[in-house]
């Protein structure tokens, strides 16, 4: 008989407690959570989530693929809680606003969302688990081991990623829920378990939908209950597709894999687009088994993520491990960025920020969540980073404000280029010859110091829009540190100073005269 785990009941999301509490909210902490207390780490089900959230601090997850999935779950449960999955727009906002005035969700709509869902909301057995496809059991073959289903476990030919776990040691069962979570949305391309549905038989999986993106959530620090309100996108946002808006535990049929249905609504939009198609088996200690396969035969249904920047070629902005967060934060403030090859289009869940109390907007920063990787297995290094106040800034709420950062941003870039230039010609200079591949590690790290140096610079003009950034004062200061290598000779030396001078003291090109007519 199939374990019981449900993802109302059980406790699964780990989160942490506010530390700020008053002696009436630790009475109700303590009526919701026996036993616990302020700052504590704890886990918890999706009732007592919802129920407890504005007791609650943030989301504590440590790997960003799952907090990245969770997020777009739960923004999409808070949609039907807080009945902000309807329109039409000013509607939406007086809602979000009634809600958040109110500080916390209520009990009644929590329990008839979740309790209308039934046995649905069961990780193992039953008739529609919970995102699962239970047509596995008789379209796969033999169940592959638990460390298939935990993406930081070595699996099959896979290298390890954060996890050293052996790959047939049970997977516990919030933690199951969690890489079930991460599966619809980084799964990878390519082979997978056979799958045969009707007359189809194929083993070819396309790439998950957030797989190599970055992720950009409103965040409230420690206030879940408010960043849970925000990361809901707007109705501008909202795929314009008629049909009826359901999450897969809401639908009364299984999804058709042969074709894949377009998203509907917010709430399918967050939860219903997925490539793969899972099936977990439970035994002793949780998930001992699963099978994991194509859940949609050809491309899915174009949509637009609220929470990616979208660029006007090339798609979503991809992550990237040597890219700092602060460098695409005017991205985020202006509804539109004109680049110097692509134009790029802040995530859509930022658009009714302006319109949220000035009060809450000045506290908002931004949960950024990626995993720089390539679409198929190859995994390079996953991060995460929480700016500090910013989204104060938006254009739509302070443009001289979003323009001074975006201005900042561009040049520190600027400089940034100037350093590289340098670093590579004084590099040439000395090692004329050698490969390519060695001048791109000396100039790289050397940019790598710069961008983490710059970081703290740039932060501190945001906070003092008076202040002059001293970001070539910084390159130099790289540059020195970097060619110390390159002066054990006297031509060395020659290079390193001419490199200098020129990152110093740029030089403008100046408009030629007009020739007398």
């Amino acid at each position: 008989m199939p374990r019981s785990f449900s993802v109302v009941e059980d406790p699964w999301v780990p989160v942490r407690i506010r530390a700020d509490l008053d002696v009436e909210e630790s009475a109700e902490l303590e009526r919701l959570l026996p036993g616990t207390c302020r700052g504590e780490r704890i886990r918890v089900g999706l009732r007592v989530l919802f129920k407890a959230a504005h007791l609650l601090a943030d989301l504590d997850v440590s790997q960003p693929p799952v907090e990245t999935m969770l997020r777009r779950l739960l923004a999409a449960v808070t949609a039907r809680i807080a009945c902000l999955d309807r329109g039409p727009a000013e509607e939406w906002l007086d809602a979000r606003e009634d809600l958040l005035a109110a500080g916390r969700f209520t009990a009644e709509r929590v329990d008839g969302y979740l309790d209308g869902c039934g046995d649905r909301w069961q990780l193992y057995g039953g008739v529609r688990p919970f995102l699962q496809d239970p047509r596995l059991a008789v379209e796969c073959g033999e169940d592959a081991p638990p460390a298939r289903l935990a993406m930081d476990r070595p699996s099959g030919n896979n290298a390890a990623w954060s996890s050293t776990l052996p790959q047939g040691e049970p997977i516990v069962d919030a933690e199951a829920v969690l890489w079930l979570l991460v599966w619809h949305g980084f799964g990878p391309s390519g082979t997978a378990a056979v799958r045969s549905h009707g007359t189809v038989s194929g083993k070819i999986c396309k790439a998950g939908v957030h797989r190599s993106l970055i992720s950009y959530f409103p965040h409230a620090p420690e206030q879940l209950f408010v960043s849970l309100v925000v990361s809901v996108p707007g109705p501008a946002a909202w795929p314009a597709q008629e049909g009826e808006d359901l999450a897969p535990w809401e639908a009364e049929t299984l999804s058709d894999p042969l074709v894949p249905a377009p998203p509907r609504g917010p709430v399918s939009l967050l939860t219903g687009r997925s490539a793969h198609a899972v099936l977990l088996v439970s035994g002793e200690g949780g998930t001992t088994g699963c099978r994991i396969t194509w859940g949609a035969l050809g491309e899915l249904p174009a949509a637009v993520d609220p929470y990616v920047i979208e660029r006007d070629k090339g798609g979503p902005l991809r992550a990237s491990r040597d890219r700092t967060v602060w460098r695409d934060l005017d991205a985020l403030l202006l509804k539109e960025q004109a680049g110097s090859k692509v134009r790029l289009r802040r995530p859509t869940v930022f658009d009714t920020i302006a319109e949220l109390p000035a009060a809450l907007q000045q506290g908002l920063g931004v949960r950024v969540l990626a995993w720089d990787q390539d679409k198929q297995d190859k995994n390079s290094q996953w991060y995460a980073a929480t700016t500090p106040p910013v989204l104060q800034h938006v254009e739509e709420s302070d443009p001289d404000g979003a323009a001074a950062i975006a201005a900042g941003r561009s040049q520190a870039e600027a400089v940034a280029s100037e350093l590289g230039r340098a670093l590579a010609s004084a590099w040439h200079a000395v090692n004329t010859g050698r490969r390519s591949l060695d001048r791109a590690g000396f100039v790289g790290a050397a940019m790598a110091q710069f961008w983490e140096r710059a970081e703290g610079e740039f932060w501190d003009v945001v906070h003092d829009t008076a202040r002059r950034p001293a970001f070539r004062r910084i390159a130099l200061g790289c540059f020195d540190a970097a060619v110390v290598s390159l002066k054990g000779s006297v031509h060395g030396r020659d290079a390193a100073a001419r490199a200098r001078v020129r990152l110093a003291h740029p030089t403008f090109k100046r408009p030629r005269a007009k020739t007398p007519a």
